[in-house]
């Protein structure tokens, strides 16, 4: 599950500090930006702060029909490297008109940062134990990439960059 204590990166480089919350396991809702599972979304209107979804690679959004223009966030677990669940799941939300922040969180590291900011993604979670730091180096590795992506609209080649 998300650990809320580690600090967020942006796509730009920038590191923050995480603001979202979980409801605890008694069902308080805590004040402030709260991150809710796909369980959860009865709890939608009641949160004050900011809002957040927590997807799973059980909850994908080619079955599953989410209030997004509700959500500041969508947080999507990478449950592990071998998992590209995640990349589709970006790619689907941001196709249904999703404009909001998508969250990286799970097994998230410095070699698959690119890859995932060229899905659609705007933030990552690096794994507790990697460098920040060090992750947020990487998303400079590549500055011309030959595909076009949902972060690159046109690619070098066909600029003549």
């Amino acid at each position: 599950m998300l650990n809320t204590a580690l600090q967020v990166l942006s796509k730009e480089g920038t590191i923050t500090d995480n603001t979202y919350q979980l409801i605890a396991e008694d069902g308080i809702l805590p004040q402030g930006d709260v991150v809710l599972t796909t369980a959860q979304l009865d709890q939608l209107e009641n949160v004050q702060g900011k809002k957040a979804l927590y997807i799973t690679v059980d909850d994908s959004p080619e079955v599953n029909e989410f209030p997004l223009d509700q959500f500041d966030t969508i947080l999507i677990e990478f449950a592990g490297f071998n998992d590209g669940r995640g990349y589709s799941f970006a790619a689907l939300l941001r196709r249904q008109g999703y404009q909001g922040e998508l969250r990286a969180t799970g097994d998230i590291f410095k070699d698959v940062l690119n890859y995932l900011k060229r899905s659609g993604f705007d933030s990552f979670v690096v794994k507790e134990g990697k460098d920040i730091v060090e992750a947020a180096a990487g998303l400079n590795d590549f500055k011309h990439p030959y595909q076009a992506s949902t972060a690159v609209t046109q690619a070098s080649y066909q600029t003549g960059a």
